[in-house]
């Protein structure tokens, strides 16, 4: 009986598939106000509470009290297409 170390395209495959399980693993973290929507994959270059306060000051001042109106059309629009 051999184990996957004796065998290195066996290993290496294991080790690709521990690395996409762990990938797919990550959380997101998901700022959404009215129909305004950002996901956000955090590293630990990225301070998510600021980033996300910042992101919040900069639409308030941009759009006040229409930040938080929703249009039903434009958002049922929006909920099936994703942006990358």
């Amino acid at each position: 009986m051999t184990d996957s170390s004796s065998n290195p395209e066996m290993a290496d495959m294991a080790a690709e598939l521990m690395m996409a399980k762990m990938d797919a693993g990550k959380l997101t973290h998901l700022l959404r106000i009215g129909t305004f929507q950002m996901e956000i994959a955090p590293t630990e270059n990225i301070d998510v509470r600021a980033f996300f306060s910042e992101t919040i000051d900069k639409l308030i001042e941009k759009y006040g009290e229409k930040l938080l109106e929703i249009d039903i059309k434009t958002a049922t629009m929006q909920a099936g297409q994703m942006h990358g």
